[in-house]
């Protein structure tokens, strides 16, 4: 469970959506006085579980897209994925991963799991000597952060550096909790709260439908509609640092890193009495979204469904940026690094064996 006691505020982002002005936190549940918020998909600052996946409108089956998506989704970027804390990366080139700042740093090792590579768990050491002693770079005005390991990655994303994804098909992964309680609104089912995580990487997928200008830079939203994607999903708590990926001409690229979600949710506006929670809805008519800190606004419950977003940070306009510090070397060179780079796997196995 997430306890309010222990819910700190880092910062607050404004996006403005429509009519609404929206901003985000990382674990309070703040909202300005002018409108609404989305909600950093972030752990919490003290949890006493393991903090976990992506929430289907589908279904509520916590075992379901847990292993490599296949079909229309093949190759989506799953194999791209690994663990780095509590959270995902994505690996973006041989030495580098990406992930979000606004859960700070999970410790000096990312493991690229057996569930991603299709093998076993190869585990990277991260080079805490980088960019000058600081173990990492933070690409200026965003919330996305770049790590470097000491060995090498076999294989890695390639990034979408594009204008086009808003109406493209995505694919996103985390490891925040499946779908906990039905969200009703007078007896009508409206969406599902965020349920308790459990620590498991799963994928989804959904149609980005917009970009916003934000002061984290530019930002990939997606609704949650009940008229979505094959695997219509958005995000949960723990679900920050995952990748988002659009495929542009049959390649499936890095286009987003996971950030936040809508909310907070109440089916009343008065405060202190506990009721407020966090959910995906794929209809917020009917219920209030804020805080008990600055109000909450009602929204009407109109015909049209008036769903929760999702939001992710964009990587096509940080991309040189970004592959100014994670280089991927030139076919000329590309031979050595996938050398070094099957004999860290080949090292790494037999140590797992010998243990």
């Amino acid at each position: 469970m997430i306890l309010q006691s222990h819910r700190k505020i880092l910062w607050q982002l404004k996006i403005r959506v429509g009519k609404y002005f929206m901003s985000s936190r990382i674990a309070a549940a703040v909202t300005t006085r002018t409108g609404f918020m989305p909600v950093l998909v972030t752990l919490w600052m003290v949890c006493v579980t393991n903090c976990g996946a992506i929430l289907f409108y589908g279904t509520g089956d916590s075992n379901h897209n847990i292993s490599a998506p296949g079909g229309i989704f093949a190759d989506s970027g799953w194999q791209y994925q690994g663990l780095y804390g509590a959270y995902l990366g994505t690996i973006i080139a041989p030495q580098y991963f990406i992930t979000a700042q606004h859960f700070g740093t999970q410790g000096g090792t990312f493991t690229h799991s057996g569930i991603f590579n299709g093998g076993s768990d190869v585990t990277y050491n991260i080079d805490g000597t980088a960019n000058g002693g600081a173990g990492y770079w933070d690409i200026a005005g965003t919330d996305l952060r770049i790590f470097k390991v000491q060995e090498y990655f076999p294989t890695y994303a390639p990034l979408y550096t594009g204008s086009l994804e808003v109406g493209m098909t995505m694919v996103t992964m985390g490891r925040g909790g499946p779908r906990g309680a039905e969200v009703l609104v007078s007896s009508v089912l409206h969406g599902w709260e965020s349920g308790s995580p459990d620590g498991i990487a799963r994928w989804g997928s959904n149609t980005v439908g917009g970009i916003y200008s934000s002061a984290l830079g530019d930002l990939l939203t997606a609704t949650f509609s009940a008229s979505g994607t094959a695997e219509e999903a958005t995000l949960s708590n723990g679900d920050s640092g995952g990748g988002v990926f659009v495929n542009d001409e049959g390649v499936w690229k890095l286009a987003g890193i996971n950030y936040s979600i809508d909310g907070r949710f109440d089916t009343n506006n008065i405060t202190g009495d506990g009721s407020d929670f966090d959910a995906a809805l794929f209809d917020r008519g009917g219920l209030y979204q804020g805080s008990d800190a600055f109000g909450w606004s009602y929204i009407p419950d109109l015909p049209p469904d008036n769903p929760s977003s999702m939001y992710a940070s964009r990587i096509s306009t940080n991309a040189a940026a970004i592959s100014s510090i994670a280089v991927v070397p030139e076919a000329s060179s590309a031979v050595m690094v996938m050398f070094a780079a099957v004999g860290t796997v080949l090292r790494r196995k037999r140590l797992t064996a010998l243990a």
